[in-house]
């Protein structure tokens, strides 16, 4: 019995920890959102929601990817040293994480926010305009998930029939991405993390 316990605790640990994680990047999100629905005009707030709906899918994105990648595939990149072959290894055999944070946590918080600020910004302008301010909103959420459900659909596509470009994709930014910490930390090539 000790067993099945000990794997109840440590996932149900791991569940209290992401919980956590979302709350943090919810309220990342959500308050720069606030500030920048402040002062509402249409092509600011149609790019803020845009750009939510746009992180969401390449979060669903990179979480499939992740998931349906081979390593024979990426082995073969690494072995002929592909810029990034290396951290894209490093995210396949983690792919549990990543389809956790890049799914769970950043694509499900962006698709929540982006429909609450869609709402927000509709209820506002349609106080503004005179507008019935509960249909206004109720479309605008309405909008807000049908563009996500389309680009999460559109992505999920991609991602299971090209797993392996899209993962060595992300490996190169992610390669990208620490060479330029590292160039204004120690110098130098970044490594990726070791397993």
């Amino acid at each position: 019995m000790a067993g099945p316990r000990r794997g109840v605790r440590h996932h149900g640990r791991r569940g209290a920890y992401l919980a956590g994680l979302a709350l943090i990047v919810a309220v990342a999100v959500t308050l720069p959102a606030e500030r920048a629905l402040g002062e509402p005009g249409l092509l600011g707030s149609t790019l803020l929601v845009a750009s939510l709906i746009a992180l969401g899918a390449l979060g669903d994105l990179l979480a499939i990817a992740a998931a349906a990648a081979t390593l024979p595939a990426l082995h073969s990149m690494a072995a002929r040293r592909r810029r990034g072959a290396r951290s894209a290894l490093w995210l396949k055999r983690h792919a549990d994480r990543v389809a956790s944070i890049a799914g769970d946590i950043v694509g499900d918080v962006a698709g929540t926010v982006s429909g609450a600020a869609a709402g927000a910004w509709a209820v506002t302008a349609a106080h503004r305009h005179g507008w019935p301010a509960t249909l206004a909103a109720g479309l605008a959420v309405a909008v807000v998930a049908a563009l996500t459900v389309g680009a999460k659909g559109t992505l999920k596509g991609v991602a299971l029939s090209h797993a392996n470009t899209v993962l060595y994709a992300a490996g190169v930014v992610a390669n990208v991405l620490g060479q330029g910490r590292s160039r204004h930390g120690r110098g130098g090539a970044a490594r990726p993390p070791r397993r």
